[in-house]
């Protein structure tokens, strides 16, 4: 058999291999704002304890980011939404009756633990926001499994 006297070139190159025009700051923007009904059932069916653990979770998941970034010297990200998705996925997903200072800590372990400890956006290995979930369920795991309508 004759080979071919042409050579195949490939290119080898990290992940994502497809590539398209949208950023990730539209992609996180998106996603949030498919969270947002989701997020407004919860807030209706469980009551106001879910909106303020939606508002904390979010506002020290924004911040933990903006301080390790600033802390280490890195470019701030906090814009690109994904430390926002981060957030409200943390509140969505733990009970509403959570006190206000574990979904902080939650909003640390997903943040600095998982996502930024890990290299940032794109580089853990798991989902930040359950990553702090699964720390808030091994330390209190009572108040994470009471689930009550308010």
């Amino acid at each position: 058999m004759e080979q071919s006297a042409q050579a195949v070139m490939l290119t080898v190159s990290s992940s994502p291999h497809v590539r398209c025009n949208e950023s990730i700051p539209k992609i996180m923007w998106t996603v949030v704002a498919a969270l947002v009904p989701a997020a407004a059932f919860g807030v209706y069916y469980f009551g106001m304890n879910a909106l303020l653990n939606i508002v904390v979770a979010i506002a020290s998941a924004v911040f933990f980011e903006w301080a390790w970034e600033k802390f280490m010297h890195k470019k701030i990200t906090i814009n690109d939404g994904s430390a926002v998705i981060t957030g409200l996925l943390l509140a969505m997903c733990c009970p509403p009756s959570l006190p206000w200072w574990m979904t902080i800590i939650g909003s640390f372990i997903a943040i600095v633990v998982c996502k930024q400890a890990m290299g940032g956006i794109g580089y853990n290995l798991f989902n930040p926001a359950h990553v702090g979930r699964a720390g808030l369920m091994v330390s209190w795991p009572v108040a994470m499994t009471t689930w009550t309508q308010m």
